[in-house]
């Protein structure tokens, strides 16, 4: 499928035009396991406003000042807030991965990732800062991007819910984010992955197992702990199965996948194809 590796903008194009099916395979590597489940993806970005000052002026905002007519207005260091926003994130995240799990996947799964800060002065409109190599400025803007894993039997829309009222609570116990909450980016770069939760006792998955096991050793069915193609087609109402070869260098120069495994794979696929659709 085209553009797999950018966030799957190939099969949403394909469904959003309607090229569905009964159920979906997905040959991803699964060393020979069967899986029919995987979790959704939200990929999201939080913007943490403060206010400028210079950094000479910084005992002003952080040491307590009379406040008299010839006070400058003090600075809000953005950076220093998010550092904040991201020990609580932390926090959140261990609640949310010891109350909730899936009893395919590994226990703490659906973890939030803060893979990219931004910090500086000035928003531009591309919303991150104009301004990141100066530290002289006490810095007005930062922007953090989260990847963040939801459970296969939870739905956007509760998860967004929620981890929204976990960024209210957090504002309103600080005077200056009161009035100058976070702000929220969903989608961000158009990337969302609605979980998959097929049952283990589809048809489908009862026959992948079944010709794996008369060709090689019986397959495992479990949970893929990463997100691929067949979350778009699930987000439509199409029941998805992931099995595939055995591999290893994934999103690395020497990516590859075993030929034994392939012919293997080929195999077993070709059989349940048959089960599944029958012959003529």
């Amino acid at each position: 499928m085209v553009d797999e590796e950018a966030g799957g903008f190939g099969a949403m194009d394909a469904v959003a035009r309607g090229k569905l099916a009964k159920a979906v395979l997905v040959a991803e590597p699964t060393w020979g396991d069967v899986l029919p489940v995987e979790g959704g993806l939200e990929w999201a970005r939080v913007t943490i406003r403060g206010r400028n000052a210079h950094s000479a002026l910084r005992y002003n905002e952080i040491y307590p000042q009379r406040h008299g007519k010839d006070r400058l207005e003090p600075g809000v260091n953005a950076i220093e807030l998010a550092a904040r926003f991201i020990t609580a994130v932390r926090q959140y995240e261990l609640d949310r991965t010891r109350a909730r799990s899936h009893p395919l996947l590994p226990i703490g799964m659906n973890t939030i990732n803060i893979g990219v800060m931004h910090g500086g002065t000035g928003l531009g409109e591309n919303g991150l800062p104009t301004v990141m190599t100066n530290p002289a400025i006490i810095p007005d803007v930062a922007v953090l991007d989260l990847d963040m894993k939801f459970l296969p039997d939870e739905n956007s829309a509760d998860y967004r819910r929620d981890f929204e009222t976990f960024v209210h609570h957090f504002a309103a116990a600080d005077a200056w984010l009161r009035d100058n909450p976070p702000t929220i980016q969903w989608e961000l770069g158009g990337l969302y992955f609605p979980p998959m939760n097929t049952s283990p006792d589809h048809p489908l998955v009862q026959s992948l197992v079944a010709n794996k096991a008369r060709i090689g050793k019986t397959p495992q069915v479990k949970g893929f702990v990463a997100v691929c193609d067949a979350a778009h087609y699930a987000g439509a109402g199409v029941d998805g199965v992931i099995f595939g070869p055995s591999g290893d260098g994934f999103h690395g120069a020497d990516e590859y996948v075993e030929v034994d495994s392939v012919v293997e794979t080929a195999k077993v696929i070709a059989a349940s194809v048959i089960d599944w659709c029958g012959v003529r």
